[in-house]
């Protein structure tokens, strides 16, 4: 759906460059990749920070499912491309991107988002149509529909340099961008720029040339146990360098460690295992191996954690020396790649560390670094996972805006608890009070959406944008306006227990601001067994857990210790 994104407009308002007529002459070299926008390619043309697209009536659509036929999805792409930033075009040298390619049983083949930047403004990857040609030769059908947007059209077409030599026009000598398709290879044959265009073929900023697709032979990492072992998890505090403006700033992350455990509960093999090292993927494992002769710890570069398609990339975990670079006057981490990290321990023996410059990196492609999140100097520390209470959402009648369409929530989601200490992200969530009950948000009014949901992890964004988190900040476009009260509050999982935060509300007729359920204050935490005998709170196994609270109530649940 299109959306005000309120978020943006003021940045992009802000730059004086605009985009228009911007061509390879004037494009700047983008090192980082640029994750899915919450503005769209329209958005920007209303604001006047593109050209307006020329418009033309066609009954022509994208082809947005893949075809029938022999189906490789999730290629390794590399190519060379261009692409529209916030305000001004780009270039930038993509190495594990994603595409596909379908042998159609209709005798074409179809090649999959052959223009790599394309998904940065929401324009899809839409299947573009090959005909076959002599030997392992195709071409790809030019002009050809690739993505609507605000009800313009846009167009593949093969283009080359103008006279000038500083932007794109269409080739006025021939049509069609030629590819070999051997081995489950798709080579680019033709110099020629497979580019991004409106209505009247004029070039729109975006397209790719150097085109390879491949077959990515990289697999996710996955625990090795057999039926007789479990899992033991435990909770770890990732401590890094925050800035490159100061070494001695720290930041954390939470993350999960696993190792595989016999029925005794001790460790078996060498490995442990990590997630939620990247948001977009937060289940995607790496490997810790311990190394006897050395007696620490080695993290291997080059794991493969998955697919992110907010990046529209492959995403791995690299090693590397970190060292301060700088871009004028804005410093920034940068890299010597290093084939692991090594971990050593403490001298009290309660953590891991690896001393500055030593560096985790996760990254789109293993090649060349284009930086999704960055561990500087990682100390790793157990910490335990207790039930916490998380703080009241902040929220008020000044953080909703009305429009005709739809209405703009924002509101602030604590990461501590009602003490003020950290809670682990991972496991905050909260939900939607509409007039008195849990609103559910569905995939037919949010088409973001997989599947229904009433209660939103803290870091989620939906793929359209629609419910986002932004710098501490989130934002929903609320589309149900049938509403006098709205409500957020914030649930915790933690120590086997789920707490929740008082219920902040809003009332649309009156102004009022209120809070409901207040958090209450734990006042005793006691243990019983399973026969109802009061025991130690260091008792092991399956106990049942009292907490009684100042306000004479108490909760009762089933723990294992």
């Amino acid at each position: 759906m299109k959306k005000i994104a309120t978020l943006f407009i003021t940045s992009l308002l802000c730059m004086a460059a605009q985009a228009q007529g911007l061509g390879p002459a004037h494009a700047r070299v983008n090192g980082t990749p640029f994750k899915k926008q919450a503005v769209t390619l329209g958005q920007l043309q209303e604001r006047g920070l593109v050209r307006k697209a020329a418009r033309k009536a066609t009954d022509e659509k994208p082809i947005t499912a893949a075809p029938e036929g022999r189906l490789l999805d999730n290629m390794y792409v590399n190519s060379n491309s261009f692409g529209l930033g916030w305000g001004s075009a780009y270039t930038q040298v993509v190495d594990g991107g994603l595409g596909g390619v379908v042998e159609g049983k209709d005798g074409y083949v179809y090649v999959k988002g052959p223009i790599s930047q394309a998904y940065v403004w929401s324009l899809g990857t839409p299947w573009v149509k090959c005909k076959k040609l002599a030997a392992d030769t195709i071409e790809m059908i030019t002009p050809q529909i690739y993505a609507i947007d605000a009800g313009d059209p846009y167009y593949v077409q093969r283009m080359t340099y103008d006279q000038a030599g500083d932007t794109y026009v269409v080739d006025s000598t021939k049509s069609g961008i030629k590819f070999t398709w051997k081995n489950d290879t798709l080579r680019q044959v033709d110099d020629c720029l497979v580019g991004f265009a409106d209505a009247t073929g004029s070039w729109f900023y975006m397209g790719d040339y150097s085109i390879v697709y491949t077959v990515n032979p990289d697999k996710p990492v996955s625990i090795n146990k057999d039926q007789t072992q479990g899992i033991d998890t435990s909770l770890v505090k990732v401590t890094h360098i925050a800035s490159p403006e100061k070494l001695d700033s720290t930041t954390t992350t939470m993350v999960n460690a696993y190792a595989v455990v016999d029925v005794d509960d001790e460790m078996v093999g060498n490995t442990i295992y990590v997630d939620h090292l990247e948001d977009g993927l937060p289940n995607a494992l790496i490997k810790i191996n311990a190394n006897a002769s050395t007696m620490n710890l080695e993290v291997p570069s080059g794991q493969y954690l998955g697919v992110d398609e907010n990046y529209n990339s492959h995403i791995y975990a690299l090693t590397g020396n970190a060292y301060v670079d700088s871009a004028g006057t804005t410093k920034y981490f940068n890299y010597n790649k290093t084939s692991k990290l090594t971990l050593n321990f403490s001298a009290e023996g309660d953590s891991i560390f690896a001393p500055y410059p030593a560096s985790l990196i996760i990254n789109c492609g293993r090649n060349n670094l284009y930086i999704v999140k960055e561990y500087v100097a990682p100390l790793m520390e157990e910490v335990n996972d207790e039930p916490m209470t998380p703080a009241n959402p902040v929220f008020s009648i000044d953080d909703v805006t009305r429009s005709t369409r739809f209405d703009v929530l924002k509101f602030t989601i604590p990461t501590v608890d009602v003490d003020g200490d950290d809670l682990n992200t991972n496991n905050l969530y909260y939900c939607i009070y509409y007039n008195d009950s849990v609103y559910t948000f569905t995939p037919a009014l949010y088409t973001g959406l997989k599947t229904d949901m009433s209660e939103i992890p803290y870091g989620f964004s939906d793929s359209n944008y629609d419910i986002f988190l932004s710098g501490g900040q989130h934002t929903i476009y609320f589309y149900d306006k049938n509403w006098t009260k709205l409500g957020v509050q914030s649930i915790y999982r933690g120590g086997g227990q789920e707490r929740k935060s008082a219920v902040v509300w809003v009332d649309s007729t009156t102004g009022i601001e209120s809070v409901t359920g207040a958090a209450r204050t734990v006042k005793r935490v006691s243990y019983y067994d399973l026969q109802g005998r009061q025991v130690s709170s260091q008792a092991t196994g399956l106990v049942i857990e009292r907490i009684d609270y100042t306000d004479g109530s108490n909760t009762t649940s089933k723990v294992v210790k």
